[in-house]
């Protein structure tokens, strides 16, 4: 009988709800510890006191949570590569204001005794402004090629970050959006391998790796993030035509993701990962919380089905 014990989460803003209704929600649907970037109609956390952010925890741990994972709105996540200069990245202005957020995101951590920071890594070129350009390129070539002088970037910005982070002896876990550099497996290794840095870590998202035409996430793609593992960002989709980026979230468990394989590989290997639970998909009743029930259910009926075959 193994004694590994899968730990569940949330990413709290998939509930849509005020902070303390979706703390209590979080706790009732069945998770153990929360992670966000934001309070709805709160003040940035970026630019909350310290009293305010004290407040926070004081709030978070009220209903017997943990914060396992902590972001200052979205450091990166909407900032596309191309448009910075090598040699002058560090003084460009909306650089140097998402830095800034990350390091807000540092002190939090350390203030509330929470050992990894969120962050994202850059939007691939034109992303957000030409009706993503770049997607079949990237689509066939299994998550996309990152070009010489962007990936010099990416190891100058996230050594930096690197840095910053072991100053305060706080990890950064990587965010896996299929519109950022780190989209699949394969590109996440390369950019943590290129930094070099033991801080780097990774929130590993396999739908969002199926979505980029990364066909083994769940087994080859797991070799390539088990060392950098802090949790798991979990939904789940159907890749209709992946060249023209045309899919729809579903369910956990009823999509193209092998969740059993993922799940047996955390616990062959006991991997000490939070199980973070997204959405994504929406039920007819357009519920977010039912959505959320619908995903702990089915994430529970899998985990148990692996807990009795390693019985």
């Amino acid at each position: 009988m193994t004694d590994y014990r899968f730990r569940l989460g949330m990413y709290l803003p998939e509930l849509r709800l005020p902070f303390d209704e979706a703390l209590a929600k979080a706790k009732d649907i069945g998770a153990e510890c929360v992670w966000f970037n934001n309070l709805p109609d709160e003040p940035p956390i970026a630019e909350m006191s310290d009293a305010e952010i004290d407040r926070m925890g004081e709030r978070v741990a009220r209903h017997g949570l943990e914060i396992f994972l902590i972001g200052a709105s979205n450091p990166f996540k909407g900032l596309h590569l191309t448009d910075l200069d090598l040699d002058t990245m560090s003084t460009h202005p909306e650089f140097s204001e998402e830095f800034e957020k990350f390091k807000r995101s540092l002190q939090v951590a350390v203030r509330l005794g929470i050992s990894a920071v969120n962050i994202f890594t850059f939007a691939w070129p034109g992303e957000y402004t030409a009706g993503k350009p770049t997607w079949p390129m990237r689509w066939r070539t299994r998550g996309g090629v990152i070009a010489e002088i962007d990936m010099a970037k990416l190891v100058k910005a996230f050594s930096m970050v690197a840095a910053e982070a072991e100053k305060h002896d706080i990890d950064v876990a990587f965010s896996m959006m299929p519109w950022n550099y780190t989209n699949t497996t394969g590109n996440f290794r390369r950019v943590a391998e290129a930094v070099g840095s033991k801080r780097i870590k990774v929130m590993w998202g396999p739908a969002d790796n199926t979505n980029c035409g990364e066909s083994d996430a769940e087994t080859t793609g797991f070799d390539n993030v088990r060392p950098y593992l802090h949790g798991l960002h979990l939904k789940d989709l159907h890749v209709i035509d992946g060249l023209h980026l045309n899919f729809e979230y579903c369910p956990l468990g009823e999509g193209d993701v092998d969740y059993l394989t993922v799940l047996r590989n955390l616990r062959d290997h006991r991997c000490d990962a939070v199980l973070s639970v997204a959405t994504h998909f929406q039920t007819p009743s357009g519920s977010a919380e039912e959505a959320m029930r619908i995903n702990y259910a089915n994430l529970k009926a899998l985990i148990q089905k692996v807990e009795t075959e390693a019985g």
